[in-house]
């Protein structure tokens, strides 16, 4: 078997353009499922080995044999040639990518051996893999990559997603950390201090005030008192419409945006502050669609094909 000089299947477009499919299969399959942080995985690796080849392709090349840098380098091979392993990519984007640390390195090399326990053997290290766990430092490290080949968030995931995670990554911030820790903590002694029978009456019209969420809010507890109330959001991302119990529903995704106890008074007025405070970062809600409408638009849309 002979492989031409032709070393694209190693060129920064062609591992750009393979990274940005597994992020849209994974944004496919929502942050919920056990696939998001899978597909993610997968394309972090070619991200970086695009980041690599954007300096020079033989750098992806596993230089054990002489063939694999002669394919990196443009020239006619025979056999397949060979790449490095994941491990050393990242460490190469460490040694050779402006912005890429240590600490980014060891995040990569953490999700790559989920991503390989997922593959060989038979544990399924993503099913209990929550988002606040790993999903900022991964933006994190794409921003890096993605700078290093001028390109953006944005490129990679859409408008729409690419703002969600650069909101996310803004709202990293040590202060802020303190700040809502403290408010949490100083609400939670106020409302501690008052009577039993007061707590229960606040409680029960937080309860109340709570009791009809609309399309962009969720009820959750309140950090400092534990009453429910409503975290609402923006619309980051829906699924396909699915048939349930006689209803056609929609799943959407939505990124948090504030929240407020009506009980004890905690106000989170952003995502940033939500951040810190131990409530979800982001919710699904389903949404009713109307079935007939999407009957009408398919009859309609049929129509005018016909024309």
């Amino acid at each position: 078997m002979s492989s031409s000089g032709n070393n694209s299947v190693w060129s920064e477009d062609e591992l750009w353009a393979k990274g940005k499919l597994y992020v849209q299969r994974a944004l496919e399959v929502g942050r919920e499922d056990s696939l998001y942080p899978f597909w993610m995985s997968l394309a972090l690796e070619f991200l970086a080995r695009a980041a690599l080849s954007k300096i020079s392709p033989v750098l992806n090349a596993d230089q054990r044999e002489e063939k694999n840098i002669l394919f990196g380098l443009g020239i006619e091979t025979s056999g397949t040639p060979k790449t490095i392993p994941l491990h050393t990519v990242y460490s190469r984007c460490e040694r050779l990518v402006q912005g890429f640390e240590k600490s980014h390195r060891n995040f990569c090399d953490f999700l790559g051996f989920q991503r390989n326990e997922e593959l060989h053997t038979g544990g399924l290290p993503f099913e209990n893999l929550k988002l606040q766990d790993w999903l900022k430092d991964y933006f994190t490290v794409v921003e890096v990559l993605c700078r290093h080949l001028e390109r953006s968030l944005e490129d990679l995931l859409g408008n729409v997603e690419g703002g969600a995670a650069r909101e996310l990554l803004l709202a990293d911030s040590a202060q802020l950390e303190s700040s809502v820790k403290e408010m949490v903590a100083a609400h939670m002694k106020v409302f501690d201090g008052k009577l039993e029978a007061e707590k229960s009456n606040l409680r029960e019209e937080a309860r109340v005030g709570c009791r009809f969420p609309d399309d962009s809010s969720k009820r959750v507890d309140c950090p400092s008192c534990s009453s429910p109330n409503l975290v609402r959001g923006r619309e980051i991302g829906r699924s396909r419409p699915y048939y349930e119990d006689g209803n056609l529903l929609e799943e959407v995704t939505m990124l948090s945006q504030s929240y407020y106890c009506h009980a004890c008074g905690l106000n989170l007025p952003t995502l940033a502050h939500i951040q810190w405070s131990g409530i979800e970062l982001e919710f699904t809600v389903e949404v009713w669609t109307d079935l007939h409408e999407h009957q009408e638009f398919d009859y309609y849309y049929d129509e005018y094909r016909n024309e």
